[in-house]
């Protein structure tokens, strides 16, 4: 085998071994990224096809009335002022603490249940 020959060979070698997979690689890339097109297409397709429908949201019903309190729960806690600065219901007088704790914290607190506040309330909302 001569020397060219044997370069040939080499570079031949080469191409199969680190070409050849990097452009399997890329023509499959493009492959997927036209199937991808294609799918977002059809997407969109049935989307224009589908009537807009809004997402239901929860609304406030107007009918249900919350308790008013004439002494803050914080007085009524004898809650200490260092607690007050960090408490929810503190800083949102206008609602009832439990209320105003569940929508900060995203659960009622443990002890809101067997409160004399909370009872009443969760019978009214009835």
């Amino acid at each position: 085998m001569s020397e060219s020959e044997g370069t040939a060979v080499l570079v031949g070698l080469f191409a199969l071994r680190c070409i050849l997979p990097l452009a399997i690689t890329l023509a499959f890339g493009y492959v997927m990224n036209r199937l991808v097109e294609r799918w977002q297409d059809e997407d969109l397709e049935i989307q224009e096809d589908q009537p807009e429908i809004e997402p239901a949201v929860a609304q406030p019903s107007s009918s249900i009335k919350l308790p008013t309190v004439s002494i803050p729960c914080w007085v009524f806690n004898n809650c200490e002022e260092t607690k007050r600065d960090d408490c929810a219901a503190h800083k949102q007088p206008s609602i009832p603490c439990f209320l105003a704790r569940l929508r900060s914290e995203g659960n009622l607190p443990e002890g809101c249940p067997d409160c004399e506040r909370y009872v009443p309330a969760l019978v009214s909302a009835r």
